[in-house]
């Protein structure tokens, strides 16, 4: 049940053979190489191959499903890619280098050029996933970008197709899990290997990217999705009610906080909210969700101190002091401003990526964007400076660095 109070949750832990499992697959993968992805394929994925590059779909295949397409269905697709693509420019970084009394200093900007993206679909497809991963790592033309994906009920989606072909994906591996990411990362004699994975996943994939880094970049380790919504007694229940619900049916640990200062909302809201869930298509997801969600009566600075202390994946400010409000917040990942501004517009069309930090992530780092996908190559070049030279030289005496020390100083 829906609980109207605020409770520390224990932690569920995993059970220990997960880990195990997890760490099986990988090293058989790395030993076995394809006949062990053939092998976890049919146990795992129930589909029994005899060439991986059965379930390898190209560009030209990702085309021909595209044209196909109704001139609606285009217009919506590229809408989506042209408005995402539009807000990523921004986030666009040139190399520079400068010249300080007579040293310059700057930084090559170079994209990651071999980029996995991860798209999750073993309950249903998410092709919305596939613009928001995409298309920050396209802004600074990658080599290759390839994907991953679990086969829905052993059929190829045409929107996942069409949505690939636009968002320049080189090639579709339709297969997940952590089986099929650990031949993106170590490489098989049929996949290539490549230099970084984003993208969400369940905890497997989750606990893989863990294990992974180090070996390969990832974007971050996100748990299940978060919606903090703050909000005043003149805003009609039902806007907040549909906001909740769409944060619940994401998946069955989806966690929903409200906070108002008002006793009768908050009594009203509860039964509100148990009131329509037998008339949602998802009810029996919302329903197991509801376990992890929480009603506060907290006034606004109380509120906001929560809200910084939680650090939301997503915040939704349903008040008319939205943009005051504003500069008080220090931890989110993505801020909803007014009550017309619902998840589900940042969820698919309005820019921002929603490949977003969770677990009070958010207090140190920022939702998947263009620099998630390059390099800053540092770059130096001195002349002859005396002084410069004799600092470097100091310094390094004091940590006994001898040999620093004379590489300086026999530039002087």
């Amino acid at each position: 049940m829906l609980k109207i109070l605020y409770k520390i949750k224990k932690i569920n832990k995993k059970k220990q053979y997960k880990n195990l499992e997890i760490k099986n697959i990988i090293n058989d993968i790395i030993k076995y190489d394809d006949f062990a992805l053939k092998y976890y394929i049919k146990k795992i994925d129930g589909i029994k191959i005899n060439n991986i590059n059965n379930l390898i779909i190209n560009k030209i295949q990702m085309k021909k499903i595209y044209k196909k397409n109704n001139l609606l269905k285009k217009k919506i697709l590229k809408e989506i890619y042209i408005r995402l693509k539009r807000f990523h420019f921004n986030y666009f970084n040139n190399s520079w280098q400068n010249n300080n009394n007579k040293i310059v200093c700057g930084q090559k900007i170079t994209s990651i050029e071999k980029i996995c993206i991860y798209v999750p679909g073993g309950k249903t497809i998410y092709p919305s996933s596939i613009y928001m991963n995409a298309i920050p790592a396209l802004i600074n033309n990658p080599k290759k970008i390839i994907m991953i994906t679990p086969l829905k009920n052993g059929i190829i989606s045409n929107i996942i197709l069409s949505i690939s072909y636009l968002c320049k994906i080189n090639k579709i591996i339709f297969s997940g899990g952590v089986h099929t990411l650990t031949c993106l990362v170590y490489g098989t004699n049929t996949i290539l290997k490549v230099n970084k994975i984003v993208g969400p996943g369940n905890y497997f994939i989750t606990r893989s990217k863990k294990k992974f880094f180090g070996s390969i970049g990832i974007d971050m380790l996100a748990g299940p999705s978060e919606l903090f919504i703050l909000a005043n007694k003149f805003i009609h229940p039902r806007i907040i009610l549909f906001d909740f619900y769409s944060q619940l049916e994401h998946d069955e640990n989806a966690i929903v906080y409200f906070s108002i200062n008002n006793i009768k909302y908050i009594n009203f809201f509860f039964k509100y909210i148990y009131k329509h869930l037998i008339l949602q298509v998802n009810k029996k997801i919302i329903f197991k969700s509801l376990n992890n969600c929480y009603l506060f009566f907290l006034n606004i600075a109380n509120s906001i101190s929560l809200i910084n202390y939680i650090a939301p994946e997503h915040l939704m400010l349903c008040t008319y002091l939205s943009n005051k409000l504003l500069k008080f917040i220090k931890n989110s990942g993505t801020i909803f401003l007014n009550i017309f501004s619902s998840e589900s517009i940042g969820d698919y069309v309005a820019g921002p990526s929603h490949v977003i930090p969770t677990k009070k992530n958010s207090k140190f780092t920022s939702s998947l964007n263009t620099e998630n996908f390059i390099k800053k190559i540092n770059l130096i070049k001195t002349f002859r400076n005396e002084k410069l030279n004799l600092v470097s030289s100091y310094i390094a005496k004091k940590e006994k660095f001898f040999c620093h020390a004379y590489s300086s100083n026999i530039r002087i």
